[in-house]
C-alpha cells in the first residue's frame, strides 16, 4: 500500500535498479535491422542477451537477415521475361546466390544464439514434445 504525502529524504535517496531490462538495438543498425533486433529480443527472456558476445552475434544476425530480405524483395520483382536473355539469367542466378549466402549466414547466427528449435531440443526432447503436442482435427476431418 502506498503512502500519501511528500516523500521523505530516505525514500528519495533510494536508487532504483532496473532488472531484466531488454537489450536495446545498437545505434549502428538501420531501422529495419533494429526492428529485427527488437522482434528477436522481445521473444526471449529479458536476460537472454546479457553478454557482449551474444549481442555481437545478434547484431550480425540482424544485418544478415535484413540483407536476405532485401535481396528477396529484389528477386520478387524480377520478371520471368528477363531470364530469356543470358545476362538476365546470370543476374537472377547471382541474386539467388546472394540470398542463399545471407540466409546461411543468418541461420548460422541463429543457431549460435540458440534461437532455432533444433538448437534448443535434444532429439529425445523433440520426440517428447512432438508426442505431447495438442492434436487438433485435420482440415479434412472438420
Amino acid at each position: 500500500m502506498s503512502k500519501t504525502g511528500p516523500k521523505s529524504a530516505a525514500e528519495m535517496a533510494v536508487v532504483k535498479v532496473e532488472f531484466n531490462q531488454k537489450a536495446d538495438p545498437p545505434a549502428e543498425l538501420t531501422e529495419s535491422q533494429a526492428q529485427i533486433w527488437r522482434d528477436i529480443v522481445s521473444s526471449e527472456p529479458a536476460d537472454y542477451f546479457c553478454t557482449a558476445a551474444l549481442k555481437a552475434i545478434l547484431f550480425d544476425y540482424c544485418q544478415h537477415r535484413d540483407s536476405a530480405l532485401t535481396v528477396s524483395a529484389i528477386i520478387s520483382t524480377f520478371k520471368p521475361d528477363w531470364m530469356k536473355s543470358e545476362e538476365g539469367a546470370r543476374r537472377y542466378h547471382a541474386l539467388l546466390r546472394m540470398r542463399d549466402l545471407e540466409t546461411r549466414a543468418a541461420l548460422s547466427c541463429a543457431t549460435k544464439l540458440r534461437l532455432t528449435n533444433q538448437s534448443r531440443y535434444t532429439p529425445q526432447a523433440a520426440g517428447t514434445a512432438l508426442r505431447n503436442r495438442k492434436t487438433s482435427k485435420k482440415p479434412w476431418e472438420v
